[in-house]
């Protein structure tokens, strides 16, 4: 195959880590571990209670419920990242390429008796992946540009006081441009559309300090389509039907003190079946291609602590650890990724009904050495020197 058949692939997938719900860059940030400044800050593990109704919307309904007057917030990140690959054929072919994003969320819940009703939006804009050309290997430019957003619609209810159950609706939205040269051809196009899928959500407290969670997403589609030019043709269709995964959550939190808080998750993400699905080209088939070429299932842990220094400040840290997604005969420059471990860290400030919270992330990359017997496109070194996200929330209760 030509050494850029992925390329289109590799932009698309990029946009995952959106429809999937947050930010997206290289490494297992393609499923992303939180959503929002508080939820963030805890690395993902707040399932079982979260800490904003966006985080709820994002990993278990059921902890609306822990929302008992009308709440409503959102947050703004800036995530950041540098990728790239020292590639041993060609020999000496060297890139990187450098990432920067805008995150935003908002959540709202509104108490109607034992019920909740929730709506949020989610997503990301400027992911962008620019590689220079390199006319002395032979290797063209290629551009890859993404904006992809979810609207979930959520409820809620209270059986009891220690049990509740929740559902949602996630509708999606995603535009991918991109520009990338194969075999000759110019390819250069925009498609967009639609996509849906559902989340179940349940959380039960067994003692006033103890809550458990467990959140289950769905099996999903988002249809994307367009078109571009073909030199003599005229126009061909460019489309493809993403199957989004299947996700489950769990997660505990335990209070252990009146001032410190501990919370621990594990997510398990059915992150193959991106391999099933297939970019079709209507007059170059020859292109055609898996969504994400060897795609893997995902394994994410987290664990963290939250202490309440004393009103209105508390201090919350939290790690977390995830698998790749992209095995080794389907990384590329534009689509590896590497396991990570992410340390995460934030404050929160409580004044009249307002509650303003700062976080800050930091991700830790193992790199990957791909041979020439498995190597997609170019064998060699695929690394991560950063990642990095801070994120500012503010949430009304």
């Amino acid at each position: 195959m030509g050494p850029y058949r992925t390329i289109a692939a590799a932009g698309l997938a990029t946009a995952l880590a959106v429809v999937l719900a947050a930010r997206s860059a290289p490494a297992s940030d393609l499923l992303p571990p939180a959503i929002g400044a508080a939820d963030g800050s805890v690395a993902g593990s707040r399932v079982a209670d979260p800490l904003t109704p966006a985080g709820a919307l994002f990993s278990n309904p059921a902890g609306l419920t822990g929302f008992a007057t009308t709440t409503y917030g959102g947050s703004l990140g800036f995530a950041g990242g540098r990728g790239g690959i020292e590639a041993s054929a060609p020999a000496g072919f060297e890139e990187s390429n450098d990432l920067f994003m805008l995150v935003p969320d908002f959540g709202i819940s509104i108490p109607q008796g034992r019920w909740r009703l929730a709506l949020g939006s989610y997503g990301a804009t400027g992911s962008t992946f620019d590689y220079g050309p390199d006319a002395a290997h032979g290797v063209p430019n290629f551009l890859s540009e993404t904006i992809m957003m979810a609207f979930p619609l959520g409820v809620a209810y209270e059986l009891d006081e220690r049990l509740a159950v929740g559902a949602a609706v996630e509708p999606v939205f995603g535009q991918l441009r991109t520009h990338f040269i194969q075999e000759g051809l110019n390819f250069r196009y925009k498609v967009n559309g639609p996509g849906v899928r559902g989340m179940l959500g349940v959380s039960w407290r067994p003692t006033d300090t103890l809550a458990f969670g467990l959140g289950v997403r769905t099996p999903g589609r988002a249809w994307l389509g367009g078109s571009m030019p073909v030199a003599g043709t005229g126009r061909q269709d460019v489309d493809v039907t993403l199957k989004l995964p299947a996700q489950i959550f769990t997660g505990a939190t335990w209070r252990a003190s009146e001032r410190v808080t501990l919370s621990a998750s594990m997510r398990f993400t059915n992150s193959s079946t991106l391999g099933h699905s297939v970019i079709e080209y209507e007059q170059t088939p020859q292109a055609n291609i898996a969504f994400v070429p060897d795609a893997k299932d995902e394994w994410k842990l987290s664990a963290a602590v939250e202490y309440a220094i004393r009103d209105p400040w508390r201090l919350r840290f939290g790690c977390s650890w995830a698998s790749h997604i992209v095995g080794s005969r389907g990384a590329n420059p534009l689509i590896f990724d590497n396991d990570d471990f992410k340390l995460s860290a934030g404050v929160g400030y409580d004044f009249e009904h307002w509650t303003v919270d700062l976080m800050l992330g930091y991700s830790f990359y193992t790199d990957r050495r791909i041979g020439a017997d498995e190597a997609l496109v170019f064998p060699g070194k695929y690394y991560m020197d950063h990642g990095a996200i801070v994120a500012v929330g503010l949430l009304h209760r």
